[in-house]
């Protein structure tokens, strides 16, 4: 047994100087492997060790087994055995990334080769063409893989020029033009391009004799390589506890893994403490930020601050209307203009008269009051009251407004003040109630009628490419603001009525259990049997859906 102990000692040994040499060469950090040793007692009183490596997945791989692997029984004791080396093949994500992107790139000089070859004449000696001219700059080597491609396919060949001191560039391609050295010139950046065409230009305007030579070039506003692994991220939201937002906080997490960034996301109910939070990941050296526009005027100030560091922002959710004005590279979000206009349209159509009751939850989120502009313009059998219950509790505040008797519907802008307002007048609703969010139990309440309808406000896919559109402006080679010019994505709402939630909640349940219980129209007998008055599908949990 002592020896056993000593020889996984030794083999852990191992393990350890392993993970060491791999942190040292990329980095340390999150660049990390884990193994594990195996040791099996034979039935011939040997042992047999191996080692195993934890995937990405969380599962242990195959054990690996080196040739020399065996302790004999009678070995002795106190003597360190070691068995030969286990080699891993381990490749860091950068890693993986940067060689396919260079494959890539080296296909696509191969492409240029042929293509510059074939703008010559077919009566040209190709054999007796100057080489193609590759200027390559330090600060975008990556792409001087091209350069390689086009000296593979070009006839002859390529010569290239690493520098990004433009001037002597300038100076060589002049010289080469006149030497006629050159055929072709491919450049790998924008100032490189600018500087080569210059310097043709000049050429030919004192040289009229001279033929035309043609400047490529490789446009690449986007840094292919993943960003340092201590580039901090910043996604800030308003929201509070709320079904929507936990939604959202999940997807940032889950958005930030996917992209291998590392990422502080953070949401608040006060838009003071909102702005302030920009501005902590300012002082901090955040790379990027983006962020909601609950409140364009109270944010604009830090947004600035930001912006004056030289950190891009981009915003999400609410303030569409607002983010080219504070600055915002550019804007994802829900349409909230158009959810409301069909919200309007679909109680036309559920044939509402009277006054609706548009709840905003958040009196200052600019957002929700256009999903109540949204509602007014659309419906047309009533007034639309903007209402909001500051200091009180949703459900008994808005029961109380409803029990004057002149309201004849309610819309929820999000879908934790729809469950509240339902959940106070479970199980027979006696106000019409239409609410914004979604989970299963509201596909349940929309189906039996017990909610007028939901609408889609989408927060994984406005929470998700919020995370992306951090990682994309800060990846930018040009400065986003001026290249998309406040660029808006707006999500187009959906309305989901009965037979929407229906299909919804039919998908949900196997195929097996509608064939028992529903196709069949049998019910569970005896203690199972559960009648529609006492079902209770409510729920609590941060962003869970309430489905019992």
């Amino acid at each position: 047994m002592r020896t056993l102990i000593a020889l996984l000692i030794g083999a852990l040994i191992g393990a350890v100087t392993l993970g060491a040499v791999w942190g040292i060469g990329h980095g340390g950090g999150d660049d990390q492997v884990e193994v594990r040793v195996s040791v099996e007692r034979l039935q011939d009183g040997r042992v047999e060790i191996g080692l195993q490596r934890l995937g990405d997945d969380g599962e242990w791989g195959e054990t690996q087994k080196p040739q020399h692997r065996f302790l004999a029984p009678d070995a002795d004791s106190g003597q360190m055995k070691y068995s030969s080396s286990v080699t891993f093949d381990l490749v860091t994500r950068a890693e993986y990334i940067a060689a396919e992107y260079r494959d890539y790139l080296v296909e696509v000089g191969r492409s240029y080769g042929y293509y510059f070859a074939r703008r010559f004449h077919a009566e040209d000696d190709l054999e007796s063409l100057a080489p193609v001219l590759c200027l390559v700059d330090p600060k975008e080597s990556t792409l001087g893989a091209m350069c390689e491609g086009i000296g593979e396919t070009f006839p002859t060949g390529v010569d290239v020029i690493e520098s990004d001191d433009y001037n002597a560039i300038a100076d060589e391609v002049e010289r080469r033009l006149l030497a006629g050295e050159v055929s072709q010139i491919m450049a790998t950046s924008n100032r490189i391009l600018e500087t080569a065409v210059f310097a043709r230009d000049h050429v030919l305007l004192n040289n009229p004799e001279l033929g035309w030579t043609w400047v490529h070039y490789w446009f690449e506003p986007i840094d292919p390589q993943l960003p340092a692994t201590d580039d901090l991220f910043c996604v800030i939201s308003h929201g509070g506890a709320d079904f929507f937002w936990g939604l959202a906080s999940d997807t940032a997490i889950i958005a930030a893994a996917a992209l291998g960034i590392d990422m502080r996301a953070q949401s608040f109910s006060e838009v003071s403490d909102q702005a302030d939070a920009i501005r902590q990941c300012v002082e901090d050296g955040a790379v990027s930020i983006a962020t909601t526009l609950v409140s364009p005027s109270e944010l604009g100030p830090a947004i600035a601050e930001a912006r004056a560091a030289g950190i891009p922002v981009m915003s999400f959710n609410s303030g569409v209307r607002a983010a080219a004005d504070v600055g915002s590279s550019f804007h994802i979000g829900l349409n909230d203009r158009r959810a409301g206009e069909l919200a309007g349209e679909q109680f036309n159509e559920e044939g509402t008269q009277g006054t609706i009751l548009c709840i905003i939850h958040e009196p200052n989120n600019i957002g929700l009051q256009e999903r109540c502009e949204g509602l007014a313009a659309t419906y047309a059998n009533g007034e639309v009251e903007n209402w909001t219950y500051e200091g009180r509790d949703a459900d008994e505040a808005v029961l109380e407004r409803a029990s004057q008797g002149d309201i004849a519907a309610v819309l929820a802008l999000s879908d934790s003040v729809g469950l509240d307002i339902l959940f106070a007048q479970w199980p027979d609703p006696e106000v019409p109630l239409a609410t914004f969010g979604f989970n299963l139990g509201f596909a349940k309440w929309v189906e039996e009628g017990k909610i007028m309808f939901a609408i889609y406000d989408h927060p994984l896919v406005q929470t998700y490419l919020g995370v992306m559109g951090a990682l994309l402006i800060e990846r930018m080679r040009l400065d986003p603001v001026t290249l998309f010019n406040g660029m808006a994505m707006l999500i187009e709402p959906q309305i989901a009525d009965a037979e929407q939630m229906r299909r919804v909640t039919n998908a949900l349940i196997p195929q097996e259990i509608q064939d028992r219980y529903l196709n069949n129209g049998d019910q569970p007998e005896g203690d199972d049997a559960q009648s529609d008055d006492s079902e209770d599908d409510g729920g609590e949990g941060d962003n869970s859906d309430d489905d019992g």
